[in-house]
């Protein structure tokens, strides 16, 4: 009950440090009242909190105002998250507030609880899925030969972006293709036709195969980046296209870069995608 009041009262008191009028320090507790209410709380008990928390405020305003502190006086205010276990918890809260009155009076702790993990988060529940079979990514691909890249994105399934970029649906044709594409750089020595091919094919990948006889692991490519909203996965698409400048990339950005225009700073790197 406990870490239920704590909700309410951790909302008031951040209503009562942030809100600099009264006029949005009343919106703030209506706000406080509607997501109480939603949550199963009584409108009798958010109130109550309401209440004992502004009047506690202040009259600890008050004090201040009629007992001026000195630059030396001020309390330094340090937050400390702690796991909420019942008993325990205020036992060891009321320690550390103990022990720190007598050692660093100075400190004003101000402690908030934090339920413990769930169960299910220790346990895993489901099968992991397989980086082929994942959608929504910006990814990466590597040429075994000359090292050339591309980056791109999808939101379907990456087993089928890399089919339209030229990847073999099985080992066997891995094989077949591998030896048609030194096939087809004889071929371009002596006549046109693989021309004709290459003027249909529209992945940069698999054109880069064409004219190289490189050969792609598909097996190794890499999942840069995660997204479940288009728009940003567009712009991270951008932005490592910007930072690396693939080799392969036709296009220098998917979308105008107004958040980021000079691209991510170094460190902000994705650090995997620098190992590889």
């Amino acid at each position: 009950m406990q870490y239920k009041n704590g909700g309410i009262i951790t909302m008031v008191n951040r209503a009562l440090i942030i809100c600099s009028t009264y006029t949005s320090l009343a919106a703030e507790f209506n706000e406080i009242r509607r997501i109480g209410l939603l949550n199963g709380y009584t409108s009798s008990f958010i109130d109550t909190i309401i209440g004992i928390k502004l009047s506690q405020y202040r009259k600890k305003n008050n004090d201040v105002i009629q007992s001026p502190q000195t630059g030396y006086d001020v309390k330094k205010r340090m937050y400390v998250e702690i796991p909420f276990i019942e008993n325990a918890t205020k036992e060891f809260r009321n320690n550390i507030t103990h022990i720190c009155n007598k050692l660093r009076p100075d400190l004003d702790i101000q402690f908030f609880m934090k339920s413990p993990p769930a169960v299910q988060m220790l346990y895993q529940t489901e099968d992991p899925i397989n980086k082929k079979m994942k959608s929504d990514v910006v990814y990466s691909i590597k040429c075994t030969q000359c090292q050339h890249s591309y980056i791109g994105k999808t939101e379907r399934q990456c087993i089928k972006r890399l089919h339209e970029h030229g990847a073999p649906k099985s080992s066997s044709q891995q094989e077949q293709q591998h030896s048609k594409q030194q096939d087809d750089n004889c071929t371009h020595q002596s006549n046109n036709i693989v021309e004709l091919r290459r003027s249909e094919i529209t992945s940069a990948v698999q054109q880069h195969q064409i004219e190289t006889g490189h050969q792609i692991n598909w097996d190794n490519f890499r999942i840069v980046m995660q997204d479940n909203h288009y728009y940003r996965l567009l712009i991270k698409e951008s932005l490592l296209i910007k930072a690396y400048e693939p080799e392969l990339n036709r296009t220098t950005r998917s979308v105008p870069l107004i958040v980021f225009p000079d691209g991510l700073q170094q460190e902000l790197l994705h650090k995997q995608f620098d190992n590889d």
